[in-house]
């Protein structure tokens, strides 16, 4: 019998840091990564009642996991033949709240809608065929809705022009990326990743990896943090994406927030603990530089990049990234992904620190309602 572990040092390692001891690194993960069941129905995906779906960021989410859904049924006009030549003639997959899920909401239609988290594009399809009344089934490559990438302003998506550019853009569209972005929003990784985040190395890379960590004393090349006392959050990375490359010149350090930031990289899931803890540190070691909205940008997680996208074209002054919250004893009791101290106002990713922030007179938004009161918030801000 198999039990699931999970422990969060990052407290821990915080409390030994700031005590001046040496921390030592270990590793507690194992070869067998046990899965819930509802991963596995995830994975295969199911019909749910609507309002257990959970849109609290914007993104669809169920008992703590990122979702997508879908209608299933390819009935009408006997579509289901097109569709299973072409998934773009099918019903689009849905990432996040947005217009058209509104739409459905209003006329009931929800009882119809699949859940999975599986990430290779391909979905389960059926209809009924018309003429023979016969159940027809198989899998499609469907295309994800436009106005979920609008809603969220996925890779700048909203300020592409409509037309081929969208289209263009939608054919593209790789869900490991989008879940991979809003990775720090969930609990959960998707079925699979976790297995899959140390997939494909050679045998001998974890004595590469502390070699080539320790010749680097343990700083990120990209942002310069110094992970000494925090070495699991460092990794390294293959510059020319080639893992089985383990030669010193396509090696180099990078905290996990940096390495999840390069191309490609979309089977890097960070916890939204370990960015926070990072900020910490960049910010403790004063590495929190900003000089202009890339700066901005390449500190910030991923998760808010549609929010800073739409914030720097309304020309508002540059925000602190993540900004620590104090209380009147000078306790953290909330970290702010985007802040404006002296207006106090600011942007979260967790419910609870936007609560807490805002008992101390914030006004915090999350990421969903920074972009769909955007224009209120810009205005807040000059």
């Amino acid at each position: 019998m198999a039990f699931k572990l999970t422990v969060d040092f990052s407290s821990l390692d915080q409390a030994v840091s700031q005590m001046g001891a040496e921390l030592i690194e270990f590793d507690l993960e194992s070869k067998v990564i046990p899965i819930e069941p509802i991963d596995r129905k995830l994975n295969e995906g199911f019909e749910v009642n609507f309002e257990d779906i959970e849109f609290d960021t914007g993104l669809a989410s169920y008992q703590g996991r990122q979702v997508l859904l879908y209608i299933k049924d390819h009935s009408y006009n006997n579509k289901i033949y097109t569709v299973l030549e072409d998934g773009s003639n099918g019903n689009r997959f849905h990432v996040a709240d947005c217009e058209m899920l509104e739409r459905m909401r209003q006329k009931g239609r929800f009882d119809r809608y699949v859940v999975t988290n599986k990430l290779d594009g391909m979905f389960p399809v059926s209809g009924t065929d018309n003429r023979t009344n016969e159940l027809v089934e198989g899998e499609t490559d469907l295309s994800v809705c436009q106005y979920c990438l609008e809603a969220t302003n996925f890779q700048k998506f909203a300020s592409l022009k409509r037309g081929a550019p969208r289209r263009d853009f939608v054919q593209n569209f790789k869900l490991a990326d989008f879940f991979d972005t809003y990775s720090s929003f969930f609990k959960f990784m998707p079925t699979g990743v976790a297995s899959n985040q140390t997939s494909h190395y050679t045998k001998d890379w974890e004595t590469v990896s502390k070699r080539i960590r320790e010749k680097f004393n343990y700083q990120c090349q990209q942002c310069g943090l110094d992970l000494a006392q925090h070495k699991r959050l460092l990794h390294v990375h293959h510059i020319n994406g080639v893992k089985s490359d383990n030669s010193d010149s396509n090696l180099t350090p990078l905290c996990c927030d940096c390495h999840r930031k390069q191309p490609d990289h979309q089977h890097m899931f960070i916890k939204h603990e370990e960015t926070k803890l990072i900020s910490h540190l960049r910010n403790a070691q004063g590495l929190n530089v900003k000089e202009n909205w890339q700066d901005v940008y390449d500190l910030a997680d991923p998760g808010i990049h549609g929010v800073i996208d739409l914030l720097e074209k309304y020309h508002v002054s540059l925000p602190e990234v993540g900004e620590e919250i104090q209380n009147e004893k000078k306790e953290v009791v909330a970290e702010l992904e985007l802040a404006w101290p002296l207006k106090k106002v600011g942007i979260a990713i967790d419910k609870p620190e936007a609560i807490e922030a805002t008992k101390l007179g914030w006004k915090v938004y999350s990421m969903r309602h920074a972009l769909s009161q955007i224009d209120q918030l810009a205005s807040s801000l000059r």
